[in-house]
């Protein structure tokens, strides 16, 4: 798996107004019907690291050079989700598993920090 982390984004935060560090557009928003066809009969917390696996189909591509200098400085693939499937991911085991520059090694650690509810 790739972090689709900005490289220039925030410090991730846990107050609620605080910007995502993903890029616009990776998130998806699933409706109770969603849900439902997923089998799910009731809310994951927030926090919930999920396994995602989708097949979708490129519904856009395109790319630019409005400078005409020969770089192509836009590029953007437009996917749609057609078939998805998600699970919770195991647990994670508790254990500190920071790096040395004090940021979470494993995807569930990285989410629990995120968007931990304050309790």
């Amino acid at each position: 798996m790739v972090s689709m982390m900005s490289e220039d984004s925030i410090e991730p935060t846990l107050a609620p107004t605080a910007l995502s560090p993903y890029p616009y557009g990776l998130r998806l928003n699933l409706t109770g019907d969603d849900l439902d066809r997923l089998g799910y009969g009731e809310l994951p917390p927030a926090g919930t690291v999920l396994r995602l696996e989708a097949v979708g189909c490129v519904t856009r591509a395109a790319s630019e050079d409005p400078d005409a200098d020969g770089d192509i400085d836009y590029l953007c693939v437009e996917i749609q989700i057609i078939e998805l499937g998600m699970e919770e991911e195991a647990a994670s085991s508790g254990v500190d598993s920071d790096s040395d520059d004090g940021q979470p090694k494993d995807q569930a650690g990285r989410a629990m920090r995120m968007y931990a509810r304050n309790q």
